[in-house]
């Protein structure tokens, strides 16, 4: 086994395109990224957005927040200010159509008359980068004209968000992670097995007094080996983006600044759990290919073959992950979503990350995606099996 490793790592290192590729996809798609999203983040403070606003306060507070914020329009960039209903407001939050929404909350005057202190309530899309800095502008507007020296008040802002439970970061991590690490091993694959066939060097192999499985294990682990450098740039990448993203924030107000690194960046603590979990979406995705592989002719039809069986999977749960959780659906839709190996890496990095998973969930996610690959391995020792008879 220890021969044949050496063997496949030697041969796939000659690749240079392959190498390439590894060392490519993880960093071109975490610097596009970053430049993209830095160049929002430096955009997003000098453009107008649309902002609601309901007034349900009668009192003399109320009214002169609503009045200051209509008089000073262009000085908060607000593009337009729709008056709605309490009514309409709810209706916009449950169907997620809104941007910004102002709720001047009835008795906004008599709590801040009688205690020196009330709430004004913003309701913002945080997936809408222009609304999320309209938002900010608000906040500090309204402070400075509800909290005056001469009478010490406290307006607190009560933000509400209509977005997924992570952060911009976390889910770019997660959609990244699970759309590039899915297809990365491909390549590898194909020129493993199915390469073995078309340059008739599978025979040979084959009588080589070693199980089966122990083949394909020694392949798993050189092709693994192989994806660390995929693995190892993928860390490189994630810096350089929370690097952009941070330069692009300094010359921003302090509490901007710190809002929008907290929402963008990836959490630097988070980095070698997301190591891991593309280490068990690498040995999946391996597992299947080694089954694609098995029955397919020649490289390329391996490579096709296995890029179309995974692509809408990996679809699916990448944008599930990227856009919410994956444990909204349910019937035969959620079956099928859980169903996948990959969802189970999601679940892993999200309950981690959010504080909200149990031991024994976790490692139901971990045995579920090994006992998968296991599962797949064994279905290819027995097409080898079958390459044995035939040869």
């Amino acid at each position: 086994m220890i021969w044949l490793i050496k063997k496949e790592v030697k041969s796939l290192f000659r690749s240079r395109w392959l190498i390439f590729g590894l060392i490519v996809s993880p960093l071109f798609a975490w610097m596009f990224e970053g430049a993209f999203l830095s160049f929002v983040v430096a955009q997003t403070s000098a453009e107008p957005e649309t902002v609601y606003i309901t007034l349900d306060d009668e009192g003399i507070w109320g009214n002169t927040l609503y009045s200051a914020i209509e008089s000073e329009m262009d000085t908060l960039l607000i593009e337009q200010l729709l008056n709605v209903t309490r009514s309409e407001g709810d209706n916009m939050v449950a169907n997620r159509t809104l941007s910004v929404w102002v709720l001047i909350p009835e008795n906004f005057t008599q709590e801040l008359e009688a205690a020196n202190r009330s709430t004004l309530v913003v309701w913002v899309n945080t997936g809408n980068f222009r609304a999320t800095a309209a938002a900010q502008r608000i906040d500090a507007f309204a402070k400075q004209v509800i909290n005056e020296i001469v009478i010490i008040r406290d307006l607190r802002v009560d933000w509400y968000t209509i977005t997924p439970e992570a952060t911009y970061g976390h889910s770019l991590a997660v959609f990244l992670v699970m759309i590039v690490s899915v297809m990365a091993p491909s390549p590898y694959v194909g020129q493993s097995f199915a390469g073995e066939r078309e340059k008739h060097t599978l025979e040979a192999l084959l009588v080589v007094p070693m199980s089966r499985v122990s083949i394909l294990i020694a392949k798993l682990i050189a092709g693994l080996v192989l994806t660390m450098l995929y693995s190892i740039f993928t860390v490189i990448g994630i810096l350089i983006y929370n690097w952009s993203i941070v330069v692009r924030a300094v010359g921003l107000p302090p509490e901007v600044m710190d809002y929008y690194i907290n929402l963008y960046t990836v959490n630097s603590s988070a980095i070698p759990l997301i190591f891991f979990c593309q280490l068990l979406i690498l040995i999946c995705a391996i597992s299947i290919g080694i089954v694609v592989s098995s029955l397919a002719r020649d490289q390329a039809t391996a490579e096709s073959i296995n890029n179309l069986i995974l692509l809408i999977p990996t679809m699916v749960i990448g944008i599930l992950g990227f856009t919410g959780s994956i444990l909204q659906y349910g019937g035969v839709f959620g079956v099928f979503v859980l169903a996948i190996p990959f969802s189970h890496a999601i679940l892993f990095l999200n309950g981690v990350l959010s504080g909200v998973a149990t031991p024994a969930s976790l490692l139901g996610n971990v045995l579920y995606m090994l006992a998968f690959a296991m599962v797949f391995l064994v279905i290819g020792a027995k097409l080898f099996e079958r390459e044995a008879i035939i040869a």
